[in-house]
């Protein structure tokens, strides 16, 4: 058997140790960053999402009563993402709030859009909040600055209320700043959560952020990645005993019927004042008490304190009435 010389110069480079890597091994090679914690960090905050869906309805609230117009806010997103990433999409000018979160060591960052600061402060001054133009890239004036830091101020105050189903926590406004360049609130490869809401004023849809580092919730990140199944339940009962508070004071008509009587159309027709009509409720028998048209009780005519009243003397239950109509099925349409 004959080896050719490329054959045999290969073997000689493999007894040697040098054997070429094949660029499809060096192509392989991905770069890993340590300081992109995102990487690594996976899973959702499902107990956050829950404070900031709480949030979404009582910023409503405060920009309804601050405006005196109709504001629906609506969480949009929750994410992980690098400080850079979400900073660089900040476009200014734009307010940007600096708030702390006591006990939590460290700041967060509330975000309103230039577009969001202008319809409010528009509507504040007694305009109609309809941005008739782009306001371009002008800074906002003193004035426009003082006001929506009092707004913001506000706002970060809310949080501190929708945060205490989770835990106690101090919410305090530090500062406001147009520029994302002064607001490195942590290290631009750092992860940060980030919510997103969408703020509707006059049937124009604006943008609302909050930025809080991931490191600084790590205190009370085991109740954040909880299922709040408790939480909800609790909330849903709490609902459920205004519901029912607020049903019991609703105020129900109730109607007395003194009796029917059937006649043909041709004597419907020729009916005047001074005629009269049999009925066939019995006089010595109990009235009918009617809710929106259903019967619900019987009783008996009377006085009472020199007024007309009722003295209730039988309670129909539900199935009461499909018994009668069952069994007197002309008469069904009495209790309908």
């Amino acid at each position: 058997m004959k080896i050719s010389k490329k054959h045999l110069d290969r073997l000689i480079q493999e007894s040697q140790g040098q054997s070429p890597v094949s660029s499809s091994a060096s192509a392989s090679v991905v770069p890993f960053e340590l300081g992109k914690q995102n990487r690594i960090i996976r899973g959702r905050l499902p107990g956050m999402e829950s404070v900031y869906d709480r949030y979404a309805r009582m910023l409503a609230q405060t920009l309804t009563q601050s405006m005196r117009r109709s504001v629906t806010v609506n969480r949009r997103a929750t994410e992980l993402v690098n400080f850079k990433d979400y900073i660089e999409a900040v476009r200014p000018p734009a307010a940007l709030s600096v708030f702390s979160l006591s006990p939590l060591r460290g700041h967060a960052l509330m975000v309103m859009e230039q577009r969001l600061v202008h319809v409010i402060i528009d509507l504040m001054f007694g305009g109609n909040g309809l941005l008739q133009s782009s306001p371009g890239k002008r800074d906002f004036t003193g004035i426009e600055t003082r006001m929506i830091g009092k707004i913001a101020k506000n706002a970060v105050e809310d949080l501190e209320t929708a945060w205490k189903k989770v835990s106690t926590l101090q919410a305090r406004f530090e500062r406001l700043e147009t520029h994302p360049k002064f607001t490195n609130i942590v290290p631009e490869e750092e992860v940060v959560v980030t919510t997103t809401f969408d703020v509707l004023i006059n049937r124009m849809t604006t943008t609302l952020s909050i930025c809080v580092p991931y490191l600084m919730l790590d205190p009370i990140r085991a109740k954040l990645e909880g299922s709040y199944a408790l939480e909800d339940n609790q909330v849903n009962q709490l609902n459920v005993s205004r519901l029912s508070e607020n049903l019991l004071r609703t105020k129900m008509e109730l109607c007395v019927q003194l009796g029917e009587s059937r006649v043909a159309l041709r004597k419907f027709l020729k009916l005047e004042v001074g005629d009269h009509l049999l009925l066939d409720q019995d006089q010595e028998g109990p009235l009918k008490v009617k809710i929106g048209n259903v019967l619900k009780f019987r009783g008996f005519q009377g006085a009472y304190k020199g007024r007309n009243a009722l003295k209730i003397s039988e309670l129909i239950h539900p199935k009461d009435r499909f018994t009668d109509a069952l069994e007197n099925p002309s008469k069904s349409s009495e209790t309908e």
